[in-house]
């Protein structure tokens, strides 16, 4: 991984550059906190990618409400703190296995450089590790 934190693959004299695409989403179970104008409510954070993310909360926001969102990734000592819109609610779960719980998708506002690296390397990870996801890398 380079400084901008993509992946960079040597073949042969060649260099190739990617980082995961933009809307590829993988699990991602983590504790989170997500802050509101009235105050914090702790939840699950289920889904990860480069654009936002998913929450599973019972306490659910309204769509276009703008909330922080505060979570750890492993390896990664600093807190990540990014700035979310609300983009949907998920307000049952359709299905008991596969459906997602109650809660809601956050589309991320701006995210600063060092964020975009240590989410991209992540999903890079993931990928390494599950061979249906390798293809992306």
């Amino acid at each position: 991984m380079n400084a901008n934190g993509t992946l960079e693959i040597s073949l042969q004299k060649h260099t190739v550059t990617r980082q995961p695409p933009p809307t590829l989403r993988i699990p991602f179970v983590r504790r989170c906190t997500v802050k509101t104008s009235v105050g914090n409510v702790e939840a699950m954070l289920l889904d990860l990618s480069l654009h936002g993310i998913y929450i599973a909360t019972p306490r659910l926001p309204i769509v276009d409400d703008e909330l922080e969102i505060v979570f750890r990734v492993p390896g990664n000592e600093r807190e990540l703190r990014i700035p979310t819109v609300v983009a949907w609610i998920q307000t049952h779960q359709t299905h008991p296995v596969h459906g997602l719980p109650v809660g809601f998708g956050a589309r991320f506002k701006k995210l600063a450089i060092e964020d975009v690296r240590v989410i991209a390397h992540a999903i890079q990870a993931y990928c390494r590790s599950n061979p249906i996801y390798r293809q992306y890398l």
